[in-house]
């Protein structure tokens, strides 16, 4: 008969497996608190995303006009116009109009952290303003993007994020977002089950003897049965 494992695939459920010591239950609702936790971040990672792209296309128009998207001197890198030519390609194939809204909808969150990188330092002073925040630095943002990134992209592709420092990321989504917009770090505040769902406790914890990661004891109440 066909098992929880058999749906998973033996490789997918192994890492929880592991987490849990090899007890299949505890595994499954490590799994499933995995599944739960991805869907909590998803409105915060959707906020913040939405208000950085805004709020840099609002800039990047008042700066250089409607055609920055287009502008070889703003996006000088060959994966940023790489990006722009895709979006063009999928919005042509798709039969709609390559309006610059639609482009900037479009466009992948690579595309707007890669903005920020040091490939992209000449464009730091014009979108410097945009963060609500005394002495930032490039740096600081281009680092707390690339790890919402990977996060944001572990959580598209539903794989495992226990392991990851999920108390600071999430303070990275809220932080980053609050800096860009009051009113998108309120919604965040007011909508986000996030600190229903997740214990001021460690999920995991390096076992005594291996060294591996295992479910922390502290955490088990806090699981779904």
């Amino acid at each position: 008969m066909p098992t929880f494992t058999d749906a998973l695939s033996v490789e997918r459920f192994d890492t929880y497996l592991k987490w849990a010591a090899g007890d299949p239950d505890l595994a499954e609702r490590l799994y499933t608190y995995n599944v739960q936790l991805s869907a909590a971040l998803y409105g915060p990672l959707h906020m913040q995303e939405v208000a950085l792209r805004n709020k840099v296309d609002a800039r990047l128009v008042q700066l250089h006009g409607a055609g920055w998207i287009h502008d070889p001197v703003v996006l000088r890198t060959a994966y940023q116009q790489a990006c722009v030519r895709q979006v063009l390609l999928t919005l042509k194939q798709a039969g709609k109009v390559a309006s610059r809204p639609q482009i900037v909808a479009e466009l992948n969150f690579g595309f707007w952290s890669s903005l920020f990188g040091r490939e992209a330092h000449h464009l730091w002073q014009a979108l410097r303003p945009i963060f609500q925040a005394k002495g930032i630095q490039r740096s600081t943002i281009a680092h707390d993007l690339r790890e919402i990134r990977l996060l944001r992209n572990r959580v598209a592709h539903y794989e495992p994020i226990l392991a990851m420092p999920l108390a600071r990321r999430y303070a990275d989504i809220t932080t980053l977002t609050g800096w860009l917009s009051q009113s998108a770090a309120a919604w965040i505040a007011r909508y986000s089950i996030w600190p229903s769902l997740y214990p001021a406790v460690p999920i995991l914890v390096p076992e005594s003897q291996s060294g591996g990661l295992v479910a922390a004891q502290a955490v088990l109440p806090f699981l779904p049965n």
